[in-house]
């Protein structure tokens, strides 16, 4: 009976975290990859830079590098200073998503150890 118990008040723990950290977390992450995605597809023919990347790739998988930085090289500066803050916070987003993750699955392992030596 502690058991069960203790399973749904734990389950309910981790509902309220997922809620209260995840999901903002993730949707913010979500929305500034959007906004850089929509900025993008405004001012460029996104489907024809893939095509090109991909060609690039094909043909000479070094030369990738030097495509991505030439594509960066004749943006204007208003979408590139656009894309490089949505693209930051984006990915500072993700690894504080990752952490508390990884935190939460941390601290999940060693209660079940702790479960086991009982």
């Amino acid at each position: 009976m502690a058991a069960s118990l203790k399973t749904k008040i734990m389950r309910r723990v981790y509902a309220i975290w997922f809620v209260r950290r995840v999901l903002p977390t993730g949707f913010a992450s979500a929305f500034f990859m959007n906004v850089a995605l929509k900025k993008t597809a405004e001012r460029f023919f996104v489907s024809q830079i893939f095509a090109n990347f991909y060609a690039v790739a094909k043909a000479n998988i070094w030369a990738v590098p030097n495509f991505i930085a030439s594509a960066f090289n004749n943006v204007e500066p208003s979408v590139l200073v656009l894309i490089s803050i949505a693209g930051l916070l984006g990915f500072s987003l993700a690894i504080e998503l990752w952490r508390s993750v990884r935190s939460v699955a941390a601290g999940a392992q060693l209660a079940a150890l702790s479960a086991r030596s009982k």
